[in-house]
């Protein structure tokens, strides 16, 4: 194992409660993972493959527009989303060697994770074997200029990568994979509420308050108005699998 890999399962080779219920049920958090990906919920076909699934937060949200399945490299991470959502199965594999035949899904889906493997395009390489022809393909990846994720790349070994993500990166890679209709942009300006709720660093009971939840996301709005689009937290890339 290399130090670099041991600095990732240091960091995920476990399963994280708190973090799943933050993410799922967290007051004023919670909120903004719903933001995130209902726009993208209307471009699911079923069946869907999220690369990377963690403790399932992303297929709890996804699982109720049909077949859902979750493969992350940390079984015991695969062992908990297993046990907590109903109606979607999981699989402890390599994102870059997966258990399925090529063609197997109808939507592959990727979040937060290209920027903690070795090999980004490797990854790649093997959703877009499973990905059918005409399938759709969705990518979240942080935006290393973003203040925020900057800084923590700066803080985590484990989020260092983060920091060499961007709209340009991202483009790069789909562009080289068999993709059309490319379309890449960001979303959520500054995650204040992420910060501010945080279920460790931050005040999570804060986010039962109606006041403190509307005051942030009003201040959300506000940076979204005058932070420019290509430093905001995410960066959000859809495409079509060729045909041919």
């Amino acid at each position: 194992m290399t130090s670099a890999d041991r600095v990732q399962t240091e960091y995920f080779d476990f399963a994280d409660r708190e973090r799943y219920e933050w993410t799922v049920a967290g007051a004023g958090f919670a909120d903004t993972e719903d933001e995130l990906l209902a726009p993208l919920r209307p471009m699911v076909e079923p069946p869907l493959l999220e690369m990377g699934c963690g403790e399932g937060n992303n297929v709890f949200r996804l699982h109720d527009l049909g077949p859902c399945f979750g493969v992350d490299l940390f079984a015991p991470k695969v062992a908990f989303a297993q046990r907590e959502i109903a109606g979607a199965d999981f699989a402890a594999a390599d994102a870059a060697a997966l258990p399925f035949r090529d063609g197997a899904f109808q939507t592959v889906f990727i979040r937060d994770l290209l920027h903690h493997v070795p090999e980004p395009v490797a990854v790649l390489v093997e959703a877009m074997r499973v990905l059918r022809r005409g399938g759709r393909f969705i990518l979240i990846e942080p935006n290393g200029y973003n203040p925020m994720v900057n800084l923590q790349s700066r803080l985590v070994p484990a989020e260092r990568h983060a920091r060499d993500f961007s709209i340009e990166h991202l483009t790069d890679l789909m562009n080289a994979q068999p993709l059309d209709q490319v379309t890449v942009g960001t979303a959520h300006p500054l995650p204040l509420r992420r910060l501010v709720f945080h279920y460790k660093l931050g005040m999570p009971k804060l986010g039962e308050r109606p006041l403190a939840r509307k005051t942030l996301a009003g201040i959300e709005r506000f940076l979204a108005r005058v932070i420019p689009a290509t430093h905001w937290e995410h960066v959000v890339g859809t495409a079509r699998k060729r045909e041919s």
